[in-house]
C-alpha cells in the first residue's frame, strides 16, 4: 500500500477495503499513459465515496472509473467538468495549465492532475471551477504542489484549504470519509456509450 494511502486511512479512520476491483492495465491502455500509484492504491483501499473537510460544505468525490459497455473508462464521469475547464482554457489560456487530467470532483468543480512531467509520480493537483461555478475571491484554477492522496490528507485534516471548493462554513464540523453503498454505486456506475462522445483525449491537450 502506498504510504500516503495508509496515512489517509489513519486520519479518516477507514479500516476497510474497496468493493470495486479496477483492471488498471485496461484503463492505462485506453488512456495511453499510466495513472499515479497513490491514486490506484486509493481505490484499492477506499470504496467510492466523498472526502469531507472540516467546516467546508463541498466535499471531494473520489470514484474509480465507471464501466461503459462493460469496459472501465476513466474519463466518462468527468465529461462535464473537463468540457467546462477546456472551454475556459480556450478563452483564457493563461489561467489553465495544459495537460490537466481529471481524477475527482466537487459538487460542481473538477479536481485534476497537472501533467507537467511524463512521470505520473510527479504530477501535482489543480482544482477548477471551469469559470462557471465559483466564489467571488476564488481563482478559476487553483494549483497545489502535491499528489492526489496528499491533497486529500490535507483536505480532510484542514491542513489544506481550497478557495475554489469553498469557504469554511462551520468551524465545529469535522472532516472524514463517507462511502457510497455498493448497491447504490452499481446502480449508476454502469453506462452505455452515447452515439457521439462529448470528450476525448484530444480535448485534454496532453503534452508530449
Amino acid at each position: 500500500m502506498h504510504e500516503a494511502v495508509r496515512r489517509l486511512a489513519g486520519v479518516t479512520g477507514w479500516a476497510g477495503r474497496s468493493y470495486v476491483e479496477t483492471p488498471w492495465d485496461v484503463v492505462h491502455a485506453r488512456l495511453g499513459f499510466e495513472l499515479p500509484s497513490d491514486y490506484r492504491d486509493l481505490h484499492a483501499v477506499f470504496p467510492p465515496g466523498t472526502f469531507d473537510a472540516p467546516g467546508v460544505l463541498n466535499g471531494v468525490m473520489a470514484q474509480p472509473p465507471y464501466r461503459v459497455d462493460g469496459v472501465p473508462d476513466h474519463l466518462y464521469q468527468f465529461e462535464v467538468e473537463t468540457r467546462q475547464t477546456e472551454d475556459w482554457r480556450r478563452e483564457h489560456p493563461e489561467d489553465v495549465p495544459e495537460g490537466m487530467v481529471p481524477w475527482a470532483r466537487g459538487d460542481r468543480e473538477g479536481v485534476f492532475w497537472v501533467r507537467r512531467s511524463p512521470d505520473p509520480e510527479q504530477w501535482t493537483v489543480a482544482v477548477s471551477s471551469g469559470g462557471i461555478w465559483g466564489y467571488d475571491d476564488a481563482p478559476v484554477v487553483e494549483e497545489f504542489d502535491c499528489g492526489a492522496v496528499e491533497f486529500l490528507i490535507g483536505f480532510v485534516t484542514g491542513g489544506l484549504r481550497s478557495r475554489v471548493l469553498g469557504p469554511i462554513e462551520d468551524d465545529s464540523a469535522v472532516g472524514g470519509f463517507r462511502p457510497i453503498d455498493e448497491e447504490e454505486w452499481l446502480s449508476f456506475s454502469e453506462a452505455s456509450s452515447p452515439q457521439v462522445r462529448r470528450i476525448s483525449l484530444r480535448d485534454l491537450r496532453l503534452p508530449d
